[in-house]
């Protein structure tokens, strides 16, 4: 099939879109307070209106991962995933109502912190190794996401693309800071659900109607979240298995929502005015659900135009996360500015996403590496010194992408995989800081290697032998794959094309359970939805047994504001050793901290300079658990 290309005016609409993103950063660098503290530079002076603040939580989170993977995913596996769909809301009402109110108290920059002033400073420097590791690997396929698109429609060069993107991402957030990246994010977000609501409005009408199109997908299966039977297992090896996909959907959002460095960032940055925080929760519940949906239903039109001819069997494409960007150029092509249009709400998903990882990574390093370092720098060297550090995250994020490069089982799967690996082990330390007060320091630190190892071996076999199929000595993981197509790639007559069959769905041949291996073999078809909870699960009763195995009567207790009101309500219904590791007094010993020595302050980052302190002032004093 002959390739569309964009014209001058789909150039001239891009341009102006990453211009625009551009130069709201130079706006918020010359306006206001010019960004001179680390306050407004990491914060926005800790007093946003809720609006931009829910607009860049979702725009950060629905990121191109979503918008390129979900339609490949659904063209290609079926709707059963949309099941996860109905727990999102869930998670983001159990992060921002027992993790963040907990987190916020602590105050400061760097979430971090908590686990230095719950579990000491070993095992806050591990999880900010793994953490760090895990936003620059999903940073190097949100970056790889629009570049892949582009390349496919545009035929420039893939690494000019990346190039542009990371240029753009690093103009805006080194130079406005939070502020910028906030008000950018609101803008990408309205360009985002603007190209969405242009591509189904097109899809449906080019299609033929819903009718038409839901007809075709319920002929090939794809319609399969209609016959949840088929999915309700407990084998850990189905792909997408009711209960795996309900695990997986809560537990990620709970701890996106809960306790990552993004949320939390902004969670201080928001006015805390009573009403503020239940709204943005809400609202961001809603749309992640909203944009999930309206992806799937994507990939069911793009299906129902290429019923006769399947571009990936008939090698128009190599990757299903081109599936999309490749449906745009066909449908659209021939309309000056809107393919363009559509590509910039792709390229504002990875900005977005981008910029956000880029500022909470930078508070990160300088409240937890540079700060500790130089305890007398002054607010304004720290500011500046927090504008370097954005910028090198920028680079490094630029060189990942390298990595990304070499995916080949596709974009969305590959980032839940490895969220789900990574993200796991630490989730289950906040789990274990705020829920379980039996653990201790030494616990939670065997806790979270062993999970992390098991987590990191589980997820390096399953793609060893995806990319490699171990020398040939173990073959790839069965997945089932619906029916397609190229019956038509060759045939021009609109009469012959209509007169063809569409793929039809054979129930006899769905039997995944006849293709799964035994034995030690078995771990290679391990469902990375279950990948997540397993690290959880397996981290949280290392961490207890161990906690046991080390207790020590002369244990310092733990301060109540550091584990979750709930709990200290209902700690009667607790094992006694577990309540009689609670300070009810709440005295302000830090269980990490070294207490004979002068420079605990600088190390357990609850004083360690003055401008830290005026950050919390603002914030941390207000936040209790009756916010949300």
């Amino acid at each position: 099939m002959e390739p569309i290309y964009f014209s001058w005016p789909d150039y001239l609409v891009v341009g102006i879109v990453l211009a625009v993103s551009a130069g709201i950063g130079f706006y918020y660098a010359f306006t206001g307070g010019k960004q001179k503290t680390t306050k407004e530079y990491l914060l926005a002076d800790g007093g946003m209106h809720w609006f931009p603040v829910t607009c860049s939580l979702i725009a950060s989170f629905v990121s191109s991962l979503t918008l390129l993977g979900m339609p490949g995913e659904i063209y290609t596996f079926g709707t059963v995933i949309m099941y996860s769909f109905l727990f999102k809301p869930i998670g983001v009402v159990i992060g921002t109502t027992l993790f963040l109110p907990v987190l916020g108290k602590i105050g400061g920059l760097s979430l971090y912190k908590y686990v230095r002033e719950r579990f000491g400073i070993v095992l806050q420097m591990l999880m900010l190794v793994t953490g760090t590791f895990q936003t620059m690997v999903f940073s190097s396929l949100i970056m790889y996401g629009p570049a892949l698109s582009i390349s496919a429609v545009t035929g420039i060069n893939i690494w000019i693309s990346v190039a542009s993107v990371a240029a753009v991402t690093m103009v805006y957030t080194v130079l406005g800071g939070l502020k910028a990246v906030l008000w950018t994010d609101t803008l990408q977000l309205i360009i985002m659900i603007g190209g969405i609501f242009i591509v189904l409005t097109y899809g449906i009408i080019d299609g033929g109607g819903m009718t038409e199109i839901w007809e075709a997908n319920k002929l090939s299966g794809r319609l399969d979240f209609l016959e949840p039977y088929k999915f309700m297992s407990f084998d850990p090896r189905v792909r997408h298995s009711l209960l795996g996909l309900a695990c997986h959907g809560t537990m990620v959002y709970t701890f996106l929502y809960g306790c990552t460095q993004t949320t939390f960032q902004r969670y201080m940055a928001l006015k805390k005015d009573g009403k503020s925080l239940p709204l943005t929760f809400s609202i961001t519940s809603f749309v992640a659900v909203m944009f999930g949906a309206l992806s799937a239903l994507i990939g069911l039109i793009i299906f129902a135009k290429n019923k006769h001819c399947d571009p990936l069997a008939n090698r128009d494409l190599f990757s299903k996360d081109q599936l999309y960007p490749h449906y745009v150029m066909r449908l659209m092509g021939h309309l000056p500015g809107l393919p363009g249009f559509i590509l910039s709400a792709i390229f504002s998903a990875s900005l977005s996403s981008l910029s956000s990882m880029m500022s909470s990574t930078a508070a990160v390093f300088l409240q937890e590496f540079i700060k500790p370092c130089f305890p007398k720098m002054t607010d304004k060297t720290a500011t500046v010194v927090s504008k370097f550090v954005s910028l090198a995250l920028g680079g490094v994020m630029v060189l990942l992408t390298f990595f990304a490069k070499n995916v080949g089982v596709g974009l969305f799967t590959t980032a839940l995989a490895i969220g789900g690996a990574l993200g796991s082990t630490s989730a289950s330390v906040f789990v274990s800081g705020i829920f379980l007060p039996i653990v201790n320091q030494k616990g939670a630190i065997i806790g979270f290697i062993a999970g992390s190892a098991s987590m990191l071996l589980l997820l390096l076999l399953v793609a060893y032998s995806i990319f490699l199929g171990f020398g040939g000595l173990i073959n790839r993981p069965y997945v089932y794959r619906y029916p397609v197509s190229t019956a038509g790639c060759n045939v021009t007559d609109v009469n012959l094309l209509n007169n063809l069959t569409s793929p039809v769905y054979d129930p006899s041949t769905w039997d995944p359970q006849s293709h799964y291996r035994t034995g030690i073999k078995t771990m290679f078809d391990f469902s990375y939805t279950w990948v997540g909870p397993s690290g959880i699960l397996v981290s949280s009763i290392i961490s207890i047994i161990f906690s046991y195995v080390f207790a020590k009567k002369d244990d310092p207790r733990i301060p109540k504001r550091l584990l979750s009101p709930h709990l200290l309500n209902r700690c009667c219904l607790l094992p006694k050793s577990w309540r009689d590791r609670i300070d009810f007094g709440d005295s302000d010993i830090k269980l990490g901290a070294d207490t004979t020595s002068g420079s605990a302050d600088t190390t357990s980052g609850s004083g360690g300079s003055h401008d830290e302190s005026s950050l919390s002032t603002d914030n941390s004093n207000k936040l209790t658990s009756t916010h949300l």
